[in-house]
C-alpha cells in the first residue's frame, strides 16, 4: 500500500484502482479505506479512486491534535494527497470523512471540482442555522457515548452502531466486525468529540463554491437529514439527496446508488 510522507512527519497509506480523472474517497469513524471495497471497483473503469486511510486507521500515522483542531488536521493531510494529483478532482466523504471533506475543500479549493458528502456528521450546521433543539439532543447523546467509549465502556460503540444503523444492528454483525468495532471504539469517540468541537466559520463554508451533493438516507435517523437540509443553506452551490431504503450503512447496502453519483 503507498504511503504518502506527511509535513511535519507521519504518513498517510492509500488505496487505489482504475485509470482516469482522480476521485478520492474519504471514509467514515471507525473505518479504513477499505470501507469504499463494494463502491470502487463500480468506478474503477472511469476514474483513478483513491481511497486513504485517515489518520490513526488502517496502515495511516495518528496525529497528535487537540479536539477543536483534529478534523482541520485531518484535513490538511488530505489536502497533501489532493495536491500530488493532477487537474481538478472529485472529493467525496462518508459520515466523519464528510467532515474532513468539508475542511478539506477550505483549504484547497481551487484543486476540486466536485463535492459530494454522503451523510456528514457535521454538527456544526444545527448550530449555524440556530437549530438549537437538533443540537442540544445531539450533543447530549454523543458526548455522553464519547465520554463513555473512551472511558471504561469500549463496549458502548453498540450503542452508536444501533443508533445509525437501526436498534440490534450490533447483535447482527459478525462476531470479527463487533471486536472491530470495540477495539476502535475509543478513536470513534475522539473523532465524535471533534466533530461536536467543529469551529468552521459562515466565511469559511461560502468559500466552498463548487457543486455539491449532500446525501442522506431515508432510513436513516432524523438528524442526518436535518444535518444535510442544514449544510445545504450553508453552501453556495449545494443540492440535497435523499437516498430510498438507504441508512448510514449505504456504502455496503447500496453501492450502485452511491456510485452513480460519483460518476
Amino acid at each position: 500500500m503507498p504511503k504518502l510522507a506527511l509535513q511535519g512527519g507521519g504518513g498517510l497509506a492509500f488505496l487505489e484502482l482504475g485509470s482516469g480523472p482522480p476521485l478520492i474517497l474519504l471514509h467514515g469513524s471507525p473505518g479504513e479505506g477499505r470501507s469504499w471495497a463494494r463502491v470502487a471497483p463500480l468506478l474503477a473503469e472511469r476514474h483513478r479512486v483513491i481511497m486513504p486511510d485517515l489518520p490513526g486507521y488502517g496502515g495511516s500515522d495518528p496525529l497528535q491534535t487537540s479536539a477543536a483542531d483534529r478534523t482541520a488536521a485531518i484535513g490538511r493531510t488530505v489536502c497533501q494527497l489532493i495536491e500530488m494529483q493532477n487537474g481538478p478532482l472529485h472529493l467525496c466523504g462518508h459520515s466523519y470523512g464528510g467532515n474532513v471533506a468539508l475542511h478539506a475543500a477550505v483549504r484547497c479549493h481551487l484543486k476540486i471540482e466536485k463535492l459530494t458528502l454522503l451523510e456528514p456528521v457535521f454538527f456544526r450546521a444545527l448550530a449555524l442555522n440556530a437549530n438549537t433543539t437538533a443540537i442540544d439532543a445531539a450533543t447530549q447523546f454523543f458526548s455522553r457515548y464519547a465520554d463513555r467509549v473512551t472511558g471504561t465502556e469500549p463496549e458502548a460503540v453498540r450503542d452508536m452502531i444501533d443508533f445509525w444503523f437501526g436498534a440490534g444492528a450490533f447483535e447482527r454483525m459478525p462476531s470479527s466486525v463487533q471486536a472491530y468495532l470495540k477495539t476502535a471504539g475509543p478513536r470513534n469517540g475522539v473523532d465524535v468529540r471533534a466533530s461536536l468541537a467543529e469551529e468552521l466559520t459562515l466565511d469559511q463554508l461560502a468559500m466552498i463554491t463548487q457543486p455539491t451533493t449532500v446525501a442522506y438516507g431515508a432510513s436513516s435517523p432524523p438528524v442526518a437529514a436535518t444535518i444535510a437540509r442544514a449544510l445545504i443553506k450553508l453552501l453556495p452551490n449545494a443540492q440535497i439527496r435523499e437516498i430510498p431504503g438507504a441508512h448510514h450503512g449505504m456504502l455496503d447496502t447500496h453501492p450502485k446508488v452511491v456510485a452513480e453519483m460519483l460518476i
